[in-house]
This record gives structure tokens, C-alpha cells and sequence, in this order.
């Protein structure tokens, strides 16, 4: 298994979904790109016929498309659209809308191209017909004359003509006259379909079917005569020409080609040129020879919905080898001829999905030829599954692709299946009250029960698997039991034949008439039953609330399970320990002991009634699926939820598990293939991580380096806040402690007279021997550190405004979203406030603009600015307390002498009028004269200190020359 035992689920990812590509309206096919377009939900899907699955949408956003048209070359489409706009798509790898325009006045009803893709001829809904040129876009001519609604338009294939049809009329249209040139009535019903039928080169014949159960064969040529009218007694939907000489030289060069067509092709000595197909309401596709109107072939539908059929188009228009059938239940059936069977299935819409069940493949090693080997080397995948979509054909579907083969047989909507635990059964039961088993490799009927009084609800096969390739090949010795559970309250074990003697009636099938043991299993309707993995008790749950447990094959009642407020949904075994899980309508799914039916857990998460449970491979979780559209996978141990996946819209009615594969299917018609991806995200985390722990080092080394900016954008795109906090702060306080010690900080700012006033200030409060002292060591140590303080300056090259530059809009985004919270902090408003005035200077506001949320940013900041713009101004005006203390004090330190005792004076009253906000506009003007006088007053003290020092040098010299 790709899950381990040992490990838990934690994710599961979609691998690929079917949601449909058609429910209803026009179909047409392009035989150059095998591209198949179909209406779905007013969008137009491209479906590549290889592949069976929608390629390419073309989507117009408010205006849905009602009808459409693709040129020969599948390069361009031409859409009508509600609004009743014409437009103009490409089809290339990329869809792209090439032109819109108003074709007509009311919705367009019909579009179709001429053989070379020039021209576009439009039917609506006002009665006309136009014929545009497509590159142009303009219209070439505009037809009026009919009396009704245009609904069909076709361009001759061979002549520069149009054939428009409106209700019962048909008329042909010449475009180099732009007249009208034959008016074909004979229909007593509206035309359904029309098509053209080759008899010669340059020669074609005119075929229509319409609902008054006739179809007619036109001449062309002159005034358009009635060729022939051939009576097919259904209400025609489609008809189609297939050329007859290709398929005549098939069957006569190869007799492997059976059946009544592939006899009439081979014995008719004069064929005809082609050969009509019809479909209709009766639910059969049938040939027709135009030449007598006798019926040559006929197959019955494999379309559900009773083989209604509504469409019909040749996919290989010059040898007639292939043909697609479209049936009211919506789906593709492929044809070959001239062997006349379905070679391939698309599912081009499904009703609500009510049951997938994967099936199993067993891969068995060489090496287990021995007896004694056991399954934990063989290898158990699923490939396939078996789909239930209401209705009375099941399917068995591939997981890649969605190609799909239909199990043909039941009269009335399936409801229920199983597969048997080798994967080679299939066994259905529905409202028809039969249950069928079918063979799971070629999808033929090989056996039927029947007995049930009500619709079969629910099956299940044995469960125990063979342990080795020896015992697997006994089992095929003996009979097979089947469990079936019905409305009518009844549980019976079946008794089939062999797998060996079911391979011997496949196709016939045999039947089983009567059940080797009945049993009245609950007091309302049973929902499901199901076989335990060691083939010795069967659960079943109903609508009685009750999960009772059987003994198997026997039957006997061993015990009940009560505990549940709703009807039971789902029953589930445990594959490794001796208990059942049960699904309820009460939204709680319950965990059973087998040992005494006492609930050991329950698991409550969902809004809504649960309708399916299934262990995961390694018994020790559970998934879920519920009314609410979600899946659930549950730890058992702690019954908490491990996660929950939303895909489906509407109710998920089945889900089932393989390994670490799961199918599931819901009310809105989707079905979707899930991988268990717990390895993957396991993975994918441990790299993250150590990618995160390479980058985490890589930003300690780009520090290291001195390149501090590319630092910040590394640590910003891994939302490192706080290496960026760390990086900013070493930063901020680096510069400050440089400016200080180099004196920078003082030369870059403008000289001015407060500036000067301070410089003045600092040489009164020290002394001049003071300065002396002070400034020698000084100078030495910028002698000495000079080239550690260049260096250090150039290694660490950091402009903010230059690193806020070269971010992107991204990552200016996260940026800003980092300075708002750090702006809420007290201790980091600081930096924050830095920060976003560099990025205010340095960004353009044009950009700052574009940033998503930036007004409330704004907001944000200014609002949390204020805050801290008024702190600071209250610890501002508590600053000056200390000037108080230590200034206006009678015995305080500045009060020692006459001169100082002026400037605590003028320091005092400075102080009392920040404390009381005082408004003297004379203060500062006083105070620089004051100033400016005390400075004239030191330079005239130093100067004369100076010719003092000078005198005494003099004197002292003189005197040392007369000793000498």
C-alpha cells in the first residue's frame, strides 16, 4: 500500500474530476482537430474525442452562448450569445475573443460555416437569414421570406448556396443572385434535422427528418423536387448520409464484418450512394436506402433514459466509419461501421452520482507461487471504478480520461452495487428489484437474482481476500456469496455459481431464483449491509436507527447496536480491529465494540446527515461524507478531525477508498478522483524548512558581508521581523556611534547662531587646559582609528532610501504592513517612525497610491503618531524639572560664581516658561544679545590672557640671556 500502517493521513488532493461538457443544444464536430463542441450550462466546451474529457471553455462572462459554429480547420468559433451579439473566437492553446457585433435584431438561432471558413450564415429568431464574412465582419447578404423562426442554416457543400429551414419550410438561397431559387414543403410537422447526401462529385441530394415521423430526400438541381419520402414511424431528432463505397469495399475485403448492415452491404449488387441514418424517440438507430426506402439495419440504444436518442452526426464524413449518437441521458455513444457497435463511451452529463465503488486489482509476485507466501507483497491498486448516476445503466469508468462502458441489462435506475474483493464482479441492484452480476473485465451479464418484493437498497460480497496466488486461484473453485438488503425490510444470502462457471455463460448469464437464506433484518427500510473482512459477521443499518449484527453465511442475529437518533446510512468494518463504524442522519458517525455493541466513540463535525463512512487502509482513521458537501477524515484515538475537503456543492452520496486512491461522486454531478498526498506535504515541509534554514543563515551571512541591504529584502520575504528589527537597530545605533565619536554629526548639520551659541557655551563650561587635555587624546585616537573607521563605513554600505527604492509593489505592501504593527508598539514606534518617513521622502506618491491599504495604513499610523508624539512631549516638559533642581537651587552646582550665576538666572527663567507655557517673544531676541555679549567678553579675556603669556615668555628669555 502507498499508505503505511504506520503513518496517518493528513491531506488529500484532487488528481482529476468530471463535471460534465454537455447539457444540451447543438453539437457539431471538426474532423481536422477531432475536436468534438457541445453546449454546457450556456458555455461552449471543447471536447478532444481521444482523450473524452473537456479540453477548453469558451466562456463569456454575464452573456451565455445559445448556439455555435467552428470552422473546418477547429482554429475558429463563431457564437450566438443572449444579448444577441455574434462573436468571434480563437481556438488556439490560449481562448481569446477576436470581435463582437449585432448580427439581427432578436437572438440567433442557428450559425454554421461554408466548406472553406470564409463565410458565416446566421438563422434568428426575426425571421432572416444572414450570411456574413468572417473576416470582415460584415454582412453579405440578408434573406427574408420566411414565415416563421429560422432554426437550421447549412451551406451547400459544394456550391455557393444556402439552405435555411424554418418550422415546416425548407428554402435554398443562391448567393450570387442573392435570390431565391426553391421552396421545399412537404413536412406536416417542424423539420427537426437536415443533412446532405453526396451522389456524385459535384452532386448532392438534400435529406430532412421532422417530427411527422417522415423523412425526405430533396433534389437540388432545378426547382428542387421531392425525390422520395420515406415513413419511418418515430418522431425524427436527427438524421445522417453516410457514404456506402468505402464501407462496401470494407465488407467485401474483410469477412470478419458481421450483422444485418455488414450482410446488406456485402450482398446488394447496385448500393446506394449513401445510406440515412435515423434516431428517434423509440430508441433505436436505424439505416435507411434511399433508393426504396426500406429499412436495412437496426440496433437498440445503449443510451439510458429508455434509448431515447436526440442526435446524430458522422465523424468521417468521406469514408463513413465512424458516428456519434446523443441520447436524452445526455451522453456519447461512438459507432463503428460497418460492424454497427459502440467502441467508446463520453459521459457528457450525469444526474446525481448515488454510488462509485473503486475496483480493486491484486498484482500477485513470482516468488508467491509458494503456499505458505502471504498478501503483504502483493500489491493492490484500482484503475477503475463502478459509477451509479440514476439512471438504469451502470458504468464502469477509467480514472484516467473518465472513458466509460455501460453495464446494459436493467429495465428500472440502478441504485446499488458492489465489486467483489478480487475486482473481477460487479454485482447491481435497483428498482427493478434485480440484482445482476456482471464481469468486471468485459462488462457482459453473468448471472440474475431474483426475489426481492422491493427495490434492492444494498450488496455486498465475501470480504476475506486470498492470502496467496494458490488460494486465490482455489476460490475460483467455489461458489460465491452475495448479501442483498431491499425496501422490503428482507436481508438475503445468495448463493452464486463459481467464477470458473460464470466465465462460461457470460453474455446469457445465468439465473439464481431463490436465496439461500432470508431474513427479516429491521422493522423499516434496510439502507445498507455489509460483510466483515473475515467472512464471519455482516452488519446492516435501516431506518429503524438501529445497526444490527449478523452471523455469516447463517444469518443469525448476534446483536444490536442502539444509539443513534436518525436512520443508519453506512456501515463500515474495521479492517485491523473488531469493530463497525455507522453513518447516521443525526450528523454523528459512531464507533461500535463488537464484544458487547456498546459505542466506544462518536465523531461530530458535520452540519448535516452523514451518508457514508469507509476506513482508511490503516484502520486507525476514518473519512466521511456528508449532506453539507464535505469530506471528513477522523482520528479514531482522539475522534478529532484531521481535515476536511471541499470540492463537491451539494450532497456527496458516496465516497469509496483504495489505498491511497478515493472516488467520490455527489448530487451535483461531479465526480472526483482524490490521491492521498500526506507524503507529498510531509515532504514538501521538511524542505521548506530547511530551505527557510538556509536562507535564515544566508541573511547572517549577507550581515557578515556588509551587505546589509540585500539582508533586509531577504529577511522581509521570509517575514523575519525581527532579524529586520535586529538589522535596522545595529544600523541606527552604528551610525549615531560613529557621528559621535568622529564628530560628523556636528559638521553636517548648517552653522547657525543657536549651533554657535552651544559651541560658545561648551568653552566657558570648560577650561581651557580642560579642552587641551581633552582634544589631544581625541585627535590621536581619529589618527589611529581613521582607517578602522573608513573601513568600517565602507562596509556597511546601507541607504535606506535606496533599499525602500528597489523593492517591488509585493514587498513594499508587506513592508508597510510591518511598520503599522510595529508602529502600535511603544519600544518599536521609534524605528517604525524612521522607517515610513524614509519610505514616505523616498517612494513616489503615485506608487504609494497603488499599494493595497494604504489609506488605512495611513490612518492607522497617524493615529498611533499622535500618541507617541504627546509622550514625548510630556517627557520633554519633565526634563526641564531637572534644569529647575539644578539651576534655580541657591546652593546648586551652577550658582559658584558671578558669570554663571547671570546664566542660571537666564536658565531658570527659561525653564519657568516651558513648565508654564509662557509666550514672551523677546525671550530668545534677549537672550542672543546676551550671549553674543558674553562671547565678546571671552575672546577680549582670552586675547589679553594671551599678550599676558606672551610678556611673561619675553621676559624669561631676556632674563636667560643675561645668565648666559
Amino acid at each position: 500500500m502507498a499508505t503505511a500502517a504506520s503513518s496517518l493521513s493528513e491531506a488529500w488532493a484532487v488528481d482529476a474530476r468530471h463535471v460534465g461538457c454537455f447539457t444540451g443544444g447543438k453539437v457539431a464536430f471538426c474532423e481536422s482537430s477531432n475536436l468534438l463542441g457541445c453546449l454546457c450550462d450556456e458555455e461552449l466546451h471543447l471536447v478532444d474525442s481521444s482523450c473524452k474529457e473537456p479540453t477548453r471553455r469558451v466562456v463569456q462572462e454575464g452573456d451565455g452562448v445559445l448556439t455555435f459554429a467552428i470552422d473546418h480547420l477547429g482554429l475558429n468559433a463563431c457564437t450566438s450569445h443572449r444579448s444577441g451579439l455574434l462573436r468571434h473566437f480563437t481556438l488556439g492553446e490560449k481562448i481569446a475573443l477576436a470581435r463582437s457585433w449585432r448580427g439581427h435584431e432578436q437572438v440567433v438561432a442557428d450559425v454554421s460555416f461554408d466548406a472553406t471558413g470564409a463565410l458565416v450564415a446566421t438563422g434568428s429568431v426575426d425571421r432572416t437569414a444572414k450570411v456574413w464574412d468572417f473576416q470582415g465582419y460584415f454582412c453579405t447578404h440578408n434573406f427574408k421570406g420566411h414565415a416563421g423562426i429560422v432554426s437550421l442554416a447549412r451551406f451547400h457543400p459544394a456550391k455557393l448556396q444556402l439552405v435555411t429551414i424554418a418550422d415546416t419550410e425548407v428554402r435554398l438561397w443562391d448567393l450570387e443572385s442573392s435570390q431565391c431559387i426553391g421552396i421545399m414543403k412537404d413536412h406536416l410537422a417542424s423539420i427537426s434535422s437536415m443533412c446532405f447526401g453526396r451522389v456524385k462529385t459535384q452532386l448532392f441530394e438534400l435529406v430532412t427528418g421532422g417530427r411527422d415521423q417522415v423523412v425526405n430526400v430533396w433534389n437540388l438541381q432545378g426547382k428542387c423536387s421531392l425525390v422520395r419520402s420515406i415513413p419511418v414511424f418515430e418522431h425524427v431528432e436527427g438524421v445522417m448520409a453516410v457514404p456506402t463505397r468505402h464501407l462496401r469495399q470494407q465488407c467485401k475485403e474483410h469477412t470478419i464484418f458481421r450483422g444485418p448492415f455488414a450482410d446488406w452491404m456485402r450482398q446488394e449488387k447496385e448500393p446506394p450512394a449513401f445510406i440515412i441514418f435515423t434516431v428517434g424517440n423509440k430508441g433505436a438507430i436505424r439505416a435507411w436506402n434511399p433508393l426504396d426506402g426500406k429499412q436495412v439495419a437496426s440496433h437498440d440504444s445503449p443510451h439510458a433514459a429508455k434509448g431515447e436518442l436526440r442526435q446524430i452526426h458522422c465523424l468521417d464524413t468521406a469514408k463513413g466509419t465512424k458516428m456519434v449518437t446523443i441520447g436524452e441521458d445526455l451522453n456519447f455513444m461512438m459507432w463503428s461501421l460497418p460492424e454497427f457497435e459502440v467502441f467508446s463511451h463520453i459521459m457528457g452529463h450525469n444526474e446525481e452520482i448515488v454510488h462509485v465503488q473503486l475496483i480493486p486489482q491484486i498484482a500477485w509476485p513470482q516468488e508467491q507461487e509458494v503456499e505458505d507466501s502471504t498478501t503483504k507483497g502483493s500489491l493492490v491498486t484500482a484503475d477503475r471504478f463502478v459509477c451509479i448516476a440514476n439512471d438504469e445503466h451502470p458504468r464502469v469508468v477509467s480514472c484516467e480520461g473518465f472513458g466509460a462502458a455501460m453495464l446494459r441489462g436493467h429495465t428500472d435506475v440502478v441504485i446499488s452495487c458492489d465489486v467483489s474483493v478480487d475486482g473481477a464482479w460487479i454485482a447491481t441492484g435497483g428498482k427493478d428489484q434485480v440484482i445482476k452480476v456482471w464481469s468486471a473485465s468485459t462488462c457482459e451479464l453473468a448471472c440474475t437474482c431474483s426475489g426481492h418484493a422491493g427495490d434492492v437498497t444494498a450488496l455486498s460480497f465475501s470480504k476475506r481476500r486470498p492470502r496467496t496466488l494458490r488460494a486465490a486461484s482455489q476460490q475460483e473453485q467455489l461458489p460465491m456469496l452475495l448479501v442483498s438488503v431491499s425496501q422490503d425490510k428482507t436481508m438475503k444470502v445468495w448463493e452464486i455459481p463459481s467464477a470458473k462457471e460464470l466465465g462460461k455463460v457470460l453474455g446469457t448469464g445465468t439465473k439464481v431464483k431463490k436465496s439461500k437464506v432470508t431474513v427479516l433484518a429491521h422493522s423499516k427500510e434496510v439502507n445498507d449491509v455489509l460483510v466483515a473482512p473475515n467472512n464471519k459477521l455482516m452488519a446492516s443499518g435501516g431506518q429503524d436507527k438501529l445497526v444490527r449484527i449478523w452471523k455469516f453465511p447463517e444469518g443469525d442475529l448476534l446483536g444490536e447496536c442502539k444509539g443513534h437518533r436518525r436512520g443508519i446510512w453506512c456501515v463500515a468494518f474495521s479492517p485491523i480491529d473488531q469493530v463497525v463504524a455507522s453513518a447516521s442522519g443525526d450528523a454523528t458517525v459512531r464507533l461500535w465494540n463488537l464484544k458487547d455493541f456498546r459505542a466506544i466513540r462518536s465523531f461530530q463535525g458535520h452540519s448535516s446527515a452523514v451518508l457514508r463512512v469507509a476506513f482508511l487502509s490503516n484502520g486507525m482513521q476514518l473519512m466521511t461524507s456528508s449532506v453539507d458537501g464535505l469530506l471528513k477524515l477522523w482520528h479514531i484515538r482522539t475522534a478529532e478531525c484531521a481535515g476536511t475537503f471541499e470540492e463537491h456543492s451539494s450532497k456527496v452520496w458516496c465516497i469509496d477508498v483504495c489505498g491511497n486512491r478515493m472516488v467520490s461522486g455527489g448530487a451535483d454531478s461531479k465526480i472526483c478522483i482524490w490521491r492521498d498526498t500526506t507524503q507529498e506535504m510531509e515532504k514538501q515541509r521538511q524542505d521548506e524548512k530547511a530551505d527557510l534554514a538556509l536562507k535564515d543563515s544566508r541573511i547572517a551571512l549577507l550581515v557578515r558581508e556588509g551587505k546589509v541591504e540585500a539582508a533586509l529584502t531577504l529577511a522581509l520575504d521570509l517575514k523575519r521581523p525581527g532579524q529586520m528589527r535586529q538589522i535596522l537597530l545595529d544600523h541606527t545605533m552604528d551610525v549615531v556611534g560613529r557621528k559621535m565619536f568622529t564628530g560628523d554629526g556636528d559638521k553636517a548639520e548648517p552653522e547657525s547662531q543657536r549651533g554657535q551659541r552651544k559651541r560658545n557655551k561648551a568653552k566657558r563650561a570648560t577650561p581651557k587646559s580642560m579642552n587641551l587635555t581633552l582634544l589631544e587624546p581625541r585627535k590621536r585616537c581619529q589618527e589611529e582609528n581613521g582607517v578602522c573607521a573608513k573601513d568600517k563605513e565602507e562596509s556597511t554600505p546601507i541607504d535606506l532610501r535606496r533599499w525602500v527604492l528597489s523593492l517591488n509593489v509585493e514587498q513594499l505592501e508587506r513592508l508597510v504592513e510591518l511598520l503599522e504593527q510595529w508602529n502600535s508598539n511603544r519600544r518599536m514606534a521609534p524605528l517604525a517612525q524612521m522607517t515610513f518617513a524614509t519610505l514616505l521622502l523616498s517612494v513616489p506618491a503615485s506608487k504609494l497610491k497603488a499599494l493595497e491599504g494604504m489609506n488605512a495604513t495611513c490612518r492607522a499610523v497617524l493615529s498611533y503618531a499622535s500618541r507617541h508624539m504627546a509622550r514625548v512631549e510630556s517627557l520633554l516638559q519633565k526634563t526641564y524639572l531637572f534644569d529647575l533642581i539644578l539651576q534655580g537651587s541657591s546652593q546648586g552646582l551652577a550658582t559658584k560664581d558671578s558669570d554663571d550665576a547671570t546664566i542660571s538666572a537666564e536658565a531658570l527663567k527659561r525653564t519657568m516658561d516651558v513648565l508654564l507655557q509662557g509666550k514672551d517673544e523677546d525671550l530668545e531676541k534677549k537672550e542672543d544679545e546676551f550671549e553674543e555679549t558674553e562671547d565678546d567678553a571671552v575672546d577680549e579675556d582670552t586675547g589679553s590672557e594671551d599678550e599676558k603669556d606672551k610678556d611673561v615668555a619675553t621676559s624669561g628669555e631676556a632674563k636667560r640671556r643675561r645668565k648666559q
